[in-house]
């Protein structure tokens, strides 16, 4: 039966794309979000005139993010202009060799021999762009933009499944023949916290997409993504309470009541859609009695993603790196370095200046810079005090002082604990589930409690602004399917 009266539990891009859809078909929506602000870690915040984001830090596959607008009615292209950047990454190797990824048409090795080695690479490129491209367009254009099912998968791309063995470092080993371009083309994907020795291969494909269709960001920062869909949300008639915590999905006779507010305020509602990540809604807010074996045993077994330091500076001068992120790393074969704490001084890192492509998000003649520090993964939340948080950041600043000129006005840390106990992200893992993921360890839209749904990175293979836009759409169709 359709439900009357939803309530959403998370004012993220997933809570504000399902509460979308669901006004969209006729059905009352109430949207709860802990914190006072909406967009979640996709949103920006405004500090001393430097406009800081609150996770996501660029676009990539553009194409899906104008599937998922389109999805919700909304025409992206007049209400979300985009920035590409112009080259989205480089990478300075220990010898100082220094290779930048603009394009598949632009790259550059500047070192020994460099001319010679960039035209190898370039070459190269082409052919691993020409190959992998046709499963960027079948994931950009039709998988991604359905629920995900291994029937479908079989007949939609079932010419490209024998590349589909192996990770992204026996592709890269295969397809480039110079060890160096194999190292920055692998430090393409260390945001996902896994060196390209365990890195699914599958993620070759955003790789392919930064190549042929570049990285971008919207006009004004991430946080005008989430500001467009606040803004359609509401003028739809959908109901927005700001620091209202949930404490509790409220369950009786096996089906979805309503919640419990922290503030002891009931709330009545058909149907629940949680975007609190899979874990946090079945330790947290499931009365532990009601939650079904199957999917306790998935919380137990869930892997999760890395913990960070995020670590964002607003400065009073301007940065020109040679790219909008820049990785100083090791070797392909040891960059676990690079993704592990460095207790006897930083040597690899990485660092992103959003003011590179857009100077407009800091004060004029300033710049922004982000990094996220690896830390130690069995470092307890209670350690994180601000002193240890301060030692990190200080040394990881001092690393990165070594080769910008740094006139700090102001910085923001946010420690693993931060992100556990003020953006709510469970044990502090900054994606929820790893990358690495399997389909079976995702968590079901459709859930075995009556009435509750969920949405969310948990619920979607991969991780991302569209994807996240996609599972709050998924969710809402299978409660209206069901």
């Amino acid at each position: 039966m359709k439900p009357k009266h939803v309530a959403i539990i998370g004012g993220g891009v997933a809570g504000l794309a399902a509460g979308i859809r669901l006004i969209s078909q006729g059905v009352r929506v109430s949207l709860f979000e802990t914190r006072d602000t909406l967009g979640g870690c996709c949103s920006t915040t405004l500090i001393d005139g430097y406009r800081f984001n609150n996770g996501a830090m660029f676009l990539a596959v553009p194409e899906l993010l104008d599937h998922a607008f389109a999805r919700l009615g909304i025409d992206r292209a007049t209400t979300l202009p985009l920035r590409r950047i112009a080259t989205p990454q480089a990478s300075l190797l220990p010898d100082d060799t220094l290779i930048t990824l603009r394009d598949r048409h632009h790259v550059r090795i500047e070192g020994k021999n460099g001319e010679a080695r960039t035209a190898t690479l370039q070459d190269e490129i082409e052919r691993c762009v020409n190959r992998w491209n046709p499963l960027l367009n079948i994931f950009a254009n039709d998988l991604l933009t359905q629920p995900m099912s291994l029937s479908r998968v079989l007949i939609k791309a079932w010419r490209h499944l024998p590349k589909l063995h192996g990770t992204l470092a026996t592709e890269l080993r295969r397809s480039f023949s110079d060890p160096q371009a194999r190292a920055a083309l692998a430090a393409v994907t260390l945001y996902t916290g896994l060196p390209a020795e365990r890195t699914p291969i599958f993620l070759i494909i955003g790789l392919v997409s930064m190549l042929q269709d570049g990285l971008h960001l919207p006009v004004g920062g991430m946080g005008a993504i989430s500001d467009v869909l606040e803004s359609t949300f509401r003028r739809l008639g959908g109901e927005v309470r700001t620091g209202a915590g949930v404490s509790r999905i409220r369950i009786d006779g096996g089906r979805v009541r309503g919640l419990s507010l922290n503030s002891g305020e009931v709330i009545a509602a058909d149907a629940v859609i949680s975007t609190a990540s899979g874990m946090t809604t079945f330790t947290q807010l499931v009365d532990p009695s009601l939650v079904p074996g199957t999917l306790q045993r998935r919380v137990q077994r869930a892997p999760l993603s890395q913990r960070t330091l995020g670590i964002q500076l607003g400065l009073r001068n301007r940065v020109l790196p040679p790219a909008h992120s820049v990785n100083h790393i090791p070797m392909m074969e040891e960059q676990q370095l690079f993704l592990t704490s460095q207790p006897q001084g930083v040597h690899w890192f990485n660092y992103t200046v959003p003011t590179l492509p857009m100077p407009e998000l800091a004060p004029p003649g300033g710049s922004i810079v982000e990094m996220f520090a690896a830390v130690d993964e069995n470092m307890p939340m209670e350690a994180w005090t601000e002193q240890a948080t301060s030692d990190l950041a200080d040394a990881s600043i001092a690393a990165l002082g070594r080769h910008q000129p740094l006139d700090i006005a102001t910085t923001r840390l946010i420690s693993p604990r931060d992100y556990a106990n003020e953006w709510h992200l469970y044990r502090g893992a900054v994606y929820g589930l790893s990358p690495a993921a399997r389909p079976d360890q995702q968590f079901p839209h459709r859930t075995p409690i009556e009435g509750l749904y969920l949405a969310g990175q948990t619920t979607y293979p991969g991780f991302g602004v569209s994807t996240s836009m996609f599972s709050g759409v998924f969710a809402a169709d299978a409660m209206m399917n069901a």
